[in-house]
C-alpha cells in the first residue's frame, strides 16, 4: 500500500509547475544542454583519448552530438557561462554515458564538465520552430528561457536520443 501512496505522491508532485527537478547540465560547442539526472549512467573525464566502452558484451556507441547539431562550425562567438551554486562550469571535455528506460547506453562527448542543475518545471517550454528546423533532430523538444545572465538550456529526451543513436549505428545515414 505504501508503494501506491508513494507513486501517487510522486505523480501529484510532477503536476505542480513550480517543482524543481535535478538535471545534469553540459556544453556542446556554444550551447548548453540538460539531461535528467536519472538517465546518467556514468561520467568520464577525458584526458588524451576517448575510451572504448562495452556494456553486457556490447560496444557502447559514442556520438559527437555537438558535431551532429552544429556541423563543423567553429565557435567564434562568446560562449555564455553557466554558473551553478556560485561556481562557473569548467570547459573540460567529458564523456557522459546516458541510458534509456531499457538500459541501452550511448556516450555523448561534452565540451565541459557536467554540473548538477535544478530547473523549475515552469521554466521549461517547447522548442521554438527556428531551432527545430535548424537542428533537424527529434530528441530535443524543449528548453528553458534565458534569464538574469543564465543561458538557455536545451532538454534532451534520453529515450529518443538513445533510440536514434542505436538506429544510426545499425543504419549510418543521419542521426535524427
Amino acid at each position: 500500500m505504501a508503494a501506491i501512496s508513494s507513486l501517487r505522491s510522486q505523480k501529484l508532485l510532477e503536476l505542480r509547475p513550480d517543482i524543481e527537478k535535478q538535471y545534469v547540465a553540459f556544453r556542446l560547442r556554444f550551447a548548453w544542454f540538460i539531461l535528467p539526472i536519472e538517465s546518467i549512467y556514468r561520467v568520464i573525464p577525458l584526458e588524451k583519448h576517448i575510451p572504448k566502452l562495452t556494456f553486457s558484451g556490447q560496444k557502447v556507441p559514442i556520438i559527437d552530438l555537438g558535431k551532429i547539431l552544429f556541423g563543423q562550425t567553429k565557435v567564434q562567438t562568446e560562449i555564455p557561462q553557466l554558473v551553478v551554486n556560485g561556481a562557473i562550469v569548467v570547459s573540460k571535455p567529458s564523456l557522459i554515458v546516458v541510458q534509456d528506460r531499457n538500459v541501452n547506453l550511448v556516450g555523448i562527448l561534452s565540451n565541459s564538465q557536467p554540473a548538477l542543475q535544478k530547473v523549475s518545471q515552469d521554466k521549461i517550454g517547447s522548442l521554438p520552430l527556428t531551432y527545430s528546423q535548424r537542428w533537424k533532430v527529434d530528441f530535443i523538444s524543449s528548453m528553458t528561457l534565458p534569464y538574469e545572465n543564465f543561458p538557455s538550456l536545451f532538454l534532451i529526451d534520453c529515450d529518443r536520443l538513445v533510440s536514434s543513436a542505436i538506429n544510426y549505428k545499425n543504419n549510418p545515414q543521419k542521426l535524427s
